[in-house]
């Protein structure tokens, strides 16, 4: 399958946005089923409003232990614009979905999470103290509508 008869494939079958609804649902369930693990993850709570989703590739794979080849879409997982994991669908090749993937890198996001929370902090602290927007973006590297959000709902 050349590059372009993937990418039909994936217009066809709707493949990236199948991917990212199929990230929340996976993301949402594992949230609420098994609560003390995605506190564990994370170190507390994520911000949903920050996470974004983002393609990432697509893969034609064909496995010689397994009769036929599948296709996987993957997206990055980001939070407040710092990869944080990915989520992936394998599809048959009648768009079928086998499967999902989701993946944290657990040294990985240690390090962007106790970063990510540390600049939270100062958002919050610099807020309280009347700090401009535009200073607090340039400290901590959130941008500024980012920050307006956390004023309104968390502040």
């Amino acid at each position: 399958m050349n590059a372009n008869t993937l990418m039909e494939w994936e217009q066809k079958h709707d493949a990236k946005n199948r991917t990212i609804n199929g990230f929340w649902e996976c993301f949402r369930k594992w949230r609420e089923e098994e609560k003390y693990d995605y506190l564990d993850t994370f170190k507390g709570k994520l911000y949903e409003e920050f996470i974004q989703v983002k393609e990432c590739s697509i893969a034609l794979k064909h496995s010689f232990s397994r009769i036929g080849a599948f296709v996987f879409f993957t997206v990055d997982i980001c939070y407040f614009d710092k990869e944080i994991g990915t989520y992936s669908l394998e599809f048959d090749l009648d768009g079928e979905v086998l499967d999902d993937f989701l993946v944290f890198d657990s040294i990985l996001l240690d390090h962007r999470i106790s970063e990510i929370r540390h600049n939270l902090t100062t958002v919050r602290k610099a807020l309280k103290e009347g700090i401009e927007l535009n200073l607090i973006s340039n400290i901590t590297g959130i941008d500024q509508p980012s920050i307006e959000i956390i004023k309104k709902k968390y502040c």
